[in-house]
């Protein structure tokens, strides 16, 4: 069985042995920018480093959806200045700012993070909600087969969809606390803008659906602190449930994303009938054990497909190896053959990649890995 083939056969509940897919981009992408990859590696593409590594890649593939807007009447402006950045949106219904904080190392610029957000008012809902309203997509069948050939047998495509509407209006429109302020002040506006996400979810699933892909993922970043249970069952309960039949009657797989501190929404998992759950971080990086996070997924055949659950810092150097590796066999034991074992979220940019070959080697000891 191939890595490709393991890693369908997981979701289809028709696999015996575990898939080690950790996202490993940030650390790769990070090291060859300044030049600190180590010696091996440094004439090697992404998929020749996941190749020595054994590893089997999760989004290599996301490709063949393509994004446009409808632009007669609107308008982008982008202004560079030394420590910050602007981009400015003009619509006949009013304008939208967003000031961007820049981080340079010479000429390169590092971090470009959200300083001023664009959303504070009713009226500012308005403008993001018909920006919305223009988010078109097609299905490039072309685009897909290319990435998926390219992936070949180290991993079955998946194609990131929309995240949340309200995690949206967290992450990019208003911020945390502005969008819990418009919501107890301006709730119509933010349930408009809601609805509007909605729509364009099933635009994006329409075309996505045109593609031969069967895995999914809504990059959603629910966590306690962005979706407590009161929103979680108002807002994203309904989206979940929705998407999830829509895919499931297609035959397809959809997992959600929720990483960081999750442990009041454990409770509602199994709800959501989406198929998988990526990134739950166990304690003491998150707040879940897992034998919480095994409560909340079920057991047997009935089990959620659970993607990563190794924390990320467990890979930095003050960790000891031989606690990542009776972790990660403790987990292999509790959740196989459901897993799809992984870094929550993310090797970061010090973590060490000897690690990662100390789980290649842990997983092909337990279960032999998959080709």
């Amino acid at each position: 069985m191939t890595r490709k083939e393991l890693n369908l056969a997981i979701f289809e509940g028709k696999a015996n042995r575990v898939l080690w897919q950790p996202r490993l981009e940030t650390w790769i992408n990070h090291h060859a920018s300044h030049g600190t990859l180590p010696p091996r590696f440094r004439d090697m593409n992404n998929l020749q480093i996941y190749d020595a590594l054994r590893c089997s890649i999760r989004y290599g593939a996301s490709a063949g959806i393509d994004r446009f807007e409808k632009r007669d009447d609107l308008v982008r402006i982008s202004e560079q200045h030394p420590s910050h950045s602007v981009e400015r949106v003009r619509t006949p219904v009013g304008e939208l700012t967003t000031v961007y904080r820049d981080i340079w190392d010479g000429n390169r610029r590092v971090n470009h993070r959200i300083e001023d957000f664009p959303v504070k008012t009713a009226q500012d809902l308005r403008v993001a909600t018909d920006l919305i309203n223009r988010q078109q997509f097609q299905a490039n069948p072309e685009a897909f087969e290319k990435a998926a050939k390219n992936v070949g047998h180290r991993g079955e495509p998946t194609i990131f969809l929309t995240s949340s509407g309200f995690t949206d209006l967290i992450k990019w429109w208003c911020g945390l606390v502005g969008t819990y302020y418009l919501l107890n002040d301006h709730p119509t506006e933010v349930e408009a803008f809601l609805e509007a996400c909605d729509r364009r979810d099933e635009r994006m699933i329409t075309e996505a659906l045109k593609l031969p892909c069967r895995l999914f993922n809504l990059g959603d970043h629910a966590t306690n602190e962005f979706t407590p249970p009161p929103i979680l069952k108002k807002y994203l309960m309904p989206r979940w449930q929705r998407i999830a039949g829509r895919l499931h009657a297609a035959g397809r797989f959809v997992h959600t994303h929720w990483d960081g501190h999750s442990k009041l929404m454990l409770p509602y998992l199994r709800d959501t009938r989406l198929d998988g759950a990526e990134a739950l971080t166990p304690a003491p990086m998150g707040d879940m054990t897992l034998d919480e996070i095994k409560k909340a997924v079920g057991h047997g055949l009935d089990q959620m497909v659970v993607l990563d659950l190794l924390p990320a810092i467990d890979f930095l150097p003050n960790h000891s190896t031989k606690d990542l590796l009776d972790f990660a066999r403790r987990v292999i034991d509790m959740f196989a053959p459901r897993l799809i074992l992984g870094i929550s979220d993310e090797i970061s940019q010090p973590g060490q990649i000897e690690k990662v070959e100390a789980v290649t080697e842990l997983v092909d000891k337990v279960c032999a890995l998959a080709d």
